[in-house]
């Protein structure tokens, strides 16, 4: 019985292999500093949520600004005992929509929008400089940290759109350009 053994790759699909392994590892890469963002949303919420019913644990990756959010509700709701489920609940709303803000840049950012990297690491290293006024050491640490995931998503995603050939797009690029 004659058995032929499969011939190697050629040179050329040896490159082309490793160049999508690339393209899969940085794709990887960039979702998963993305998805850095939903963490974040996701524990300002549980935070916010621990904080209306008068629990003392938090995540130090949440937002600071939901920490603000939730000690003003917390205040008022002791101050006027007859408003208390009104200011808690409104401090709860107002933390679930600054985390929805952050979700969405998790969302854009996760479908390849570099924009949606820069403006939410600007805005989370923000509230990163709003911990450290307020001498929340941790808390700024871990947003050192988290920021820094995100900047190593954002440059998986630009290593990955120069390793991608350009699309084809029906806007001309050129405008005013003489």
């Amino acid at each position: 019985m004659n058995q032929t053994s499969p011939s190697a790759p050629s040179p050329a699909q040896t490159s082309q292999m490793n160049q999508a392994i690339l393209a899969a590892n940085l794709l990887r890469r960039a979702k998963v500093g993305a998805n850095n963002f939903y963490w974040i949303a996701v524990l300002s919420v549980v935070n916010s949520f621990i904080s209306a019913f008068g629990g003392g644990l938090t995540f130090v990756v949440g937002l600071g600004v939901t920490q603000i959010v939730d000690a003003l509700s917390v205040i008022v709701a002791r101050d006027m005992p007859d408003a208390a489920l009104i200011a808690k609940g409104i401090g709860l709303v107002l933390s679930i929509v600054v985390s929805g803000v952050i979700a969405i840049f998790g969302y854009f950012a996760g479908k390849g929008q570099r924009w949606a990297f820069y403006v939410g690491m600007a805005l989370y290293g923000l509230d990163a400089l709003l911990l450290l006024a307020f001498q929340d050491w941790l808390g700024f640490a871990f947003h050192l940290y988290f920021l820094w995931g995100l900047f190593t998503g954002l440059q998986a995603l630009n290593q990955l759109q120069k390793l991608l050939p350009r699309q084809a797009s029906d806007f001309p690029q050129d405008i005013g350009v003489s």
